[in-house]
């Protein structure tokens, strides 16, 4: 009975979070009838895991940073942050270029930074940090730049893709040193099997054109 209700508990929080992304596509001004009747719960589940709309916003958002971050420890992952954000296209689209919950950008670099400082905490000198900061917030704001580009053309091409056009801008520029914000960034590209097929069949088709 316990795994039916934990069951339960489980599936009215993941429909709440998901009606709520698709109102705040739209704007954060829907009321908490509109998100019952998207999400098709009662008011009194709603009262359950959530004591107001701002509660559950907050909830969704830090749900959100929690997956777009998922692989980032050791390093900002830019591969596994475009797969979250494809995954989620249509509705981060509207955060990126449509400034529809602009809450979630700030919790997600905010957290950002956080893991930057924590990489760069036993870093002595304080004029080599401040201008690897300084790196890391250009190539940080480059790479969503190109995420907003990305979402608002349709996704012209793979995230894979988009991940090494990004890497190729700064290949000129630093090595990729301690010394540099390039090595808070991880450029690997993780395909999946299903992936890695369908990059077996683009080239085959090239070869034969």
């Amino acid at each position: 009975m316990r795994k039916t209700t934990d069951a339960r508990l489980l599936r009215s929080r993941f429909v709440m979070r998901q009606a709520a992304m698709d109102l705040l596509a739209e704007s954060d001004r829907f009321s908490i009838s509109e998100l019952l009747a998207l999400a098709q719960v009662t008011r009194g589940t709603f009262y359950r895991h959530y004591s107001n709309k701002r509660d559950l916003i907050r909830d969704v958002n830090q749900h959100l940073v929690n997956q777009l971050l998922a692989h980032t420890k050791n390093g900002f992952a830019c591969y596994e942050i475009v797969r979250q954000i494809e995954a989620k296209a249509p509705f981060f689209h509207e955060v990126f270029n449509h400034q529809k919950d602009t809450d979630l950008l700030f919790l997600l670099m905010n957290e950002l930074r956080n893991q930057r400082d924590l990489a760069l905490k036993g870093m002595r000198s304080s004029a080599l940090k401040t201008r690897i900061i300084f790196q890391w917030e250009m190539m940080t704001a480059a790479f969503f730049a190109a995420v907003s580009l990305w979402l608002e053309e349709g996704m012209p091409f793979s995230a894979a893709d988009l991940v090494m056009e990004f890497k190729a801008l700064w290949k000129g520029t630093s090595r990729r040193t301690k010394k540099s914000a390039q090595a808070l960034f991880d450029f690997t590209v993780r395909l999946s099997v299903e992936e890695l097929t369908t990059v077996e069949k683009e080239e085959v088709a090239v070869l034969h054109s």
